[in-house]
C-alpha cells in the first residue's frame, strides 16, 4: 500500500497556479510562468551520474538540468532529494487516513482510487504543469559535429542543410519512422508500458535559421494496476550557441495547457523581437546614465547577447 501510494503521490503532487511572471533561471533561460513557479536545479548524486553518462562522451560538454513549477512542488521534490520521507508529507498523510477506512477488494480498485484522491488534490490547488528543461553549453550543431557518426547526430547534420519545405517533407519521413511498430503514424512504443500519442509533431527552422522541434500530445503510462494519461509538451532548439529542451507534463486542468506551453517559452522563442521593443523603448526614455543602467541589466539576466547588447549600446551613445 505505501509503496502504491509513494508512485502516486510522486507523479501527481503540485499546487496552484496565479498570474505570470518572467523566470530568468541562473541568468541564461528566460521563462514566462505563472507567479507561483520557482525552479531547482538538480545537482543530487543520481542525475550527476546520468548526465556525466553523456558529457563524458564529448569533449567540453556541459549540461544543467532544472526542474520548473509551482513552489510547493520544487519545494515538496527538493524535500524528497535531500531525503526526507515522503510518507511524512501531509498530502500523503490525508490520503492514508481516508485509505485507513476503506475495504478495496483488488490493487486495480486501490489504485483507481488513489489516482482519484490524488487528481482531487490537485484540482483543489488549482494545480497546472510542471517542466523539465535541460541546458547545455554547445549548441545542437556543434554537438552533431562533435558525435559525427552517431545516428541522431548525422540526422541534425542533414536537418541543418534543408529548408523549410524540405524540413516538412522530412519531418513526415521521421515520424513515420518513430511510429513505425505501431503502424498507426501516431503512437509511439516506449516498452510494454509506455507509449506516446503524437499529435504536434514539428521540425524546422525560425527566422534566424536555427533548428527546432516542437510536439506534443499524450503519454499512456501503465505501473501494474495503475494507468495514467499524461498530457506533454516537448520543444527543443538552440540558441546564443547553446542547446535547449523543455519537457512539460499535465495531469488535471490541462484544457489550456498547450497554450500555457507556448507563452511560457514566448521569451525564447521571440527573444530576438522583444529585445528589439525593449531596447527602443529604452533608447526613447530619458536619462542617458539611466538607459545604459536598464540596458546592462537586460544584458546580465541573459535576455541580450554579446552582439545585441553592443549594438543597442552604440545606438544610444550615438
Amino acid at each position: 500500500m505505501k509503496k502504491l501510494l509513494g508512485i502516486v503521490v510522486l507523479v501527481f503532487f503540485w499546487p496552484n497556479i496565479l498570474a505570470a511572471k518572467i523566470l530568468n533561471i541562473e541568468n541564461q533561460i528566460l521563462l514566462e510562468v505563472p507567479s507561483s513557479h520557482e525552479y531547482i536545479e538538480y545537482d543530487n548524486e543520481e542525475v550527476r551520474e546520468s548526465i556525466e553518462e553523456v558529457t563524458d562522451l564529448i569533449e567540453g560538454l556541459e549540461i544543467k538540468m532544472f526542474l520548473v513549477g509551482p513552489s510547493k512542488y520544487v519545494e515538496f521534490e527538493k524535500a524528497i532529494l535531500d531525503g526526507e520521507d515522503i510518507m511524512e508529507n501531509k498530502y500523503v498523510k490525508s490520503i492514508m487516513k481516508k485509505a485507513e477506512k476503506k475495504r478495496f477488494k483488488d490493487e486495480v480498485q486501490q489504485s483507481k482510487w488513489l489516482i482519484s484522491e490524488a487528481k482531487k488534490i490537485m484540482k483543489k490547488e488549482k494545480i497546472d504543469f510542471i517542466t523539465y528543461a535541460l541546458v547545455s553549453n554547445q549548441s545542437l550543431t556543434k554537438l552533431a559535429l562533435e558525435d559525427e557518426g552517431d545516428e541522431v547526430s548525422d540526422m541534425i547534420t542533414e536537418l541543418e542543410t534543408m529548408n523549410n519545405f524540405e524540413l516538412k517533407e522530412k519531418t513526415k519521413e521521421i515520424r513515420k519512422q518513430l511510429t513505425l511498430l505501431a503502424g498507426n503514424n501516431k503512437s509511439i512504443l516506449i516498452n510494454e508500458g509506455m507509449t506516446i500519442n503524437l499529435n504536434k509533431f514539428k521540425i524546422s527552422k525560425n527566422d534566424y535559421g536555427k533548428l527546432f522541434l516542437k510536439s506534443n500530445g499524450k503519454m499512456i503510462w501503465i505501473m501494474g494496476p495503475i494507468k495514467l494519461d499524461i498530457m506533454l509538451n516537448l520543444f527543443v532548439a538552440e540558441n546564443n550557441d547553446s542547446a535547449y529542451l523543455f519537457l512539460s507534463a499535465c495531469y488535471v486542468n490541462c484544457s489550456k495547457f498547450n497554450s500555457n506551453f507556448d507563452k511560457m517559452l514566448k521569451p525564447i522563442i521571440s527573444k530576438n523581437t522583444k529585445v528589439q521593443k525593449i531596447t527602443n523603448n529604452i533608447s526613447d526614455s530619458g536619462d542617458l546614465t539611466e538607459q545604459l543602467k536598464a540596458l546592462n541589466e537586460l544584458y546580465k539576466s541573459g535576455a541580450l547577447t554579446k552582439e545585441e547588447f553592443t549594438k543597442a549600446k552604440n545606438k544610444l551613445l550615438n
